[in-house]
């Protein structure tokens, strides 16, 4: 067992979080890719087999919070090799359910080890990394944060057309094993904080949960099941209800689940809601592009994940770089500038059409990854930096879960957003096409002809319409108005993140001890 006392022992423990981070984020990304095999294998439909993702986005929200009691409780090591062995544990569950209710069940068990393997992760390094080095260590941690999402589509991709489905699950066995071994070897055993043993904060738990869980619900289902549908709304409304309860609770009770003094600090607010809000960006761009990539360029999900991955290489080359200058120079600028060049992405996408490239998706990504490389660290050392030592373990939960709510709001958002621009456009169209007119007339002659009988095998299908050349008319019309809300979506990306982008410049260059 190498010393805590070791130089090398806070590397060591930085490669282990990486690796156990990158597992549970991994997984998060790659199970969407096979939602349709999942689908076929289990006799579902699309509403029911989403319960994969939000059944695991809701227990992950609800379980992340009381990490900080856990922490204070039993410590950081034990917690840690705890969180991933029941990880590992639902992950082969998942892979063996034998029915879909199962599988939800399984996706559950998942989550709780996934919560707590960021929290507890992140202060660990917290603890074992001065507040002058966080910055690169964030750096270096955020390649792993960053790379999973940019692999999975395209592992989960291969893994489902090549392999069987059930495998996305059975991936993380091994990488879970290695990760345990190595935390129960590696990590020394730290003292709990004697002064938070108490009791814990069940009413503030149940309010919290409440909260978290309406709200994800809503964000989650919202698209399905329509905004204005009674169990939407209901669900928003217990959300706001439950969020002030807990909120009044944890004024009151002896040890709060969350200490809100977090949110008396100046730059921890700031980073929440530049991690917040650079969450809608990226996760509503990761969103938006294997759509438009499989539904418009007609690639496979395997493609989709490897025309993404140039993010990953950019983030894993700048992220550390960006964790050094952030140390030296503070997070101000490096969160500034990251927000402006993922912007500046965001809007090179405006003008998607039918002739967007490979090679243009490739630059446009890149792009991408050097802001998000720029980011990471930054805005994960800030907030850490920012508080005092024994606010840490809410400080570690909090950002996770700025990150998912506003990830889950950000493709809520966006995907409503995706259908209004695409009405809008249509509309726009039926207004500017003459029908009576010479030209309209002339395109109707050239589509009657072979094109149409070419083309008709791409109508879409269950459609009725009274001529081939109507038919075919009408279906370029649907898809100009398709690419064209697909740039729409993309710009209002890119303002939302411009506007992180002014936030972020307000964020202080003061230098903490953590004392």
């Amino acid at each position: 067992m190498v010393e805590k006392s070791h130089k090398s022992y806070k590397w060591i423990v930085l490669a282990l979080v990486v690796v156990s981070s990158f597992m549970a984020i991994l997984d998060v990304n790659i199970v969407t890719v096979g939602i349709p095999k999942m689908m076929s294998h289990f006799g579902i439909n699309v509403t029911d087999a989403e319960w994969v993702m939000i059944a695991y986005t809701i227990a992950y929200s609800i379980v992340i919070l009381p990490m900080a009691y856990v922490r204070r409780r039993w410590g950081i090591k034990y917690p840690f090799i705890i969180s991933i062995i029941v990880f590992v544990i639902g992950s082969a569950l998942c892979g063996l359910s034998p029915s879909f209710s199962y599988l939800v069940i399984f996706r559950v068990i998942q989550a709780i080890g996934g919560a707590g393997l960021t929290p507890t992760g992140l202060t660990l390094l917290a603890e074992v990394f001065p507040p002058d080095e966080r910055g690169e260590a964030m750096g270096i941690w955020s390649i792993g944060a960053m790379l999973a999402p940019a692999v999975g589509p395209a592992l989960g991709g291969y893994l489902v057309d090549y392999v069987d489905w059930r495998w996305i699950f059975y991936v993380n066995v091994p990488i879970g094993i290695i990760s345990v071994l190595g935390a129960i070897t590696i990590l020394t055993h730290d003292i709990p904080v004697k002064k938070y043993i108490k009791k814990f904060d069940f009413l503030g738990f149940l309010f919290m949960s409440l909260s978290m869980a309406s709200l994800l619900y809503a964000l989650n289902e919202g698209q399905t099941l329509g905004w204005h549908a009674p169990i939407i709304i209901q669900s928003e409304v217990i959300s706001g209800f439950s969020c002030v309860f807990f909120i009044v609770t944890e004024l009151f009770v002896e040890t709060p689940l969350l200490n809100l003094d977090i949110f008396k600090n100046y730059n921890f607010v700031i980073a929440f809601i530049v991690n917040m809000v650079r969450a809608v960006g990226i996760f509503g761009a990761m969103f938006l592009l294997p759509l438009f990539i499989e539904n418009v360029m007609n690639y496979n999900a395997m493609h989709a994940g490897i025309l993404m991955a140039p993010t990953a290489i950019a983030v894993a080359l700048v992220s550390p770089f960006s964790g050094k200058i952030s140390d030296r120079i503070g997070p101000r600028y490096p969160l500034f500038a990251g927000l402006l060049i993922v912007a500046y992405s965001m809007f090179l996408f405006d003008n998607l059409s039918l002739n967007t490239s490979v090679y243009d998706i490739v630059i446009n990504q890149l792009i991408r990854g050097v802001g998000i490389g720029l980011l990471n660290a930054p805005v994960m050392s800030a907030a850490l930096n920012s508080v005092k030592k024994e606010l840490i373990p809410e400080a570690s939960g909090l950002i996770p879960v700025s990150l998912q709510v506003g990830a889950s709001f950000g493709i809520a958002y966006i995907g409503n957003e995706l259908v209004v621009r695409q009405t809008y456009h249509l509309n726009q169209y039926a207004r500017d096409i003459k029908y009576n007119s010479s030209a309209y007339s002339s395109v109707m002659h050239f589509i009657n002809g072979d094109l149409a009988s070419k083309a008709s095998g791409y109508f879409r299908s269950g459609t009725i319409y009274p001529s081939p050349a109507q038919g075919f008319f009408d279906e370029i019309v649907q898809m100009l108005a398709s690419v064209a809300s697909y740039g729409d979506s993309f710009a209002i990306l890119g303002y939302i993140t411009l506007g992180g982008a002014i936030v972020a410049f307000f964020i202080k260059n003061k230098r903490y001890n953590n004392k």
